[in-house]
């Protein structure tokens, strides 16, 4: 998902579950070190996938994203309730969202 989709998205989506305009936008960038396991607790928010990586892993209550995993059929761009990331990579990977805090 791009930025630019996600911010079409996001307005619609807090329409449909009865938010309205009642929320706040932050841009998150984590840098995960390898083997890192990150750990979100996101209950009441949306983080929305804005940049797709082959080498992280993210599961959270809302779904599940890994692209190395060839035996899932659905890839999940938004996340709430614990969110949990492990990169899997040798290297420093970047991942990045839209997060959305409902004011209520």
């Amino acid at each position: 998902m791009t930025v630019s989709f996600a911010l079409e998205y996001i307005p619609r989506r807090m329409n449909d579950i009865g938010v309205g305009s009642n929320y706040y936008l932050r841009f998150r960038h984590y840098v995960l070190h390898p083997g890192e396991k990150v750990e979100i607790d996101a209950h009441n928010q949306f983080f929305i996938l804005v940049q797709e990586t082959s080498e992280i892993m993210i599961h959270s209550d809302f779904g599940y994203f890994d692209l190395s995993d060839t035996t899932i059929s659905e890839q999940s761009y938004e996340h709430q309730g614990t969110i949990v990331m492990n990169n899997y990579s040798v290297n420093i990977s970047h991942i990045r969202f839209i997060q959305v805090i409902p004011k209520n």
